[in-house]
């Protein structure tokens, strides 16, 4: 009952702070948001996996934010991951006090770490297969579609949509998504 009590006595005035109003308004010069995403995302190629995007943004003008953003996915059964981080510029065309919907661009770099099969010889005449991890990094240009619908002053829902337009590999080729849809729920710091 200790444990219980004392949990909720942590987590109380968490969850007040995180209902509470911010002071900055919404999409207008000046402001600046810090916050963290979590989503699920599907793409066309690796399939389905979770992403958490930490991010600081600054409103330039009224309706076009500079983002720099951080991205971890965990990608399908596998385990395969990506780290990386990338600096985006939003425009938000259509809006109203709830509902925006912006237009993205940006370039992202960061380190994939996928699990792949090799043949290892064990004598002169026999092979045996080997999982093993690889690594590599690289780079991407995509552009976007998103929307996102605020629910209070710190909670948004968002979905964006992205193209992945050129992609740049130090390594060798391995496939990468082409197209990828992300839904989730952002949490606005400050």
């Amino acid at each position: 009952m200790k444990k219980y009590s004392l949990w909720i006595a942590l987590l109380l005035p968490i969850t007040g702070w995180a209902q509470s109003a911010t002071k900055s308004t919404w999409l207008e010069q000046g402001q600046m948001q810090v916050g963290i995403g979590v989503g699920a995302s599907v793409g066309d190629t690796i399939g389905g996996y979770l992403r958490v995007t930490p991010y600081a943004q600054y409103f330039l003008k009224n309706n076009w934010a500079l983002r720099i953003e951080g991205r971890y996915n965990y990608n399908g059964p596998n385990g395969d991951q990506y780290l990386g981080a990338g600096l985006t510029t939003q425009y938000h065309f259509l809006h109203t006090k709830r509902l925006s919907i912006y237009g993205q661009a940006g370039y992202f770099y960061g380190q994939a770490n996928y699990k792949s099969l090799r043949f290892v010889q064990e004598t002169p005449n026999s092979m045996r297969l080997e999982p093993y991890r690889s690594r590599y990094g690289y780079g991407m240009v995509n552009v976007g579609l998103g929307v996102q619908y605020r629910l209070s002053d710190r909670w948004v829902i968002h979905a964006l949509a992205e193209k992945y337009i050129q992609q740049s590999v130090n390594h060798f080729r391995k496939p990468t998504d082409r197209h990828s849809i992300t839904v989730g729920i952002s949490f606005q710091i400050k």
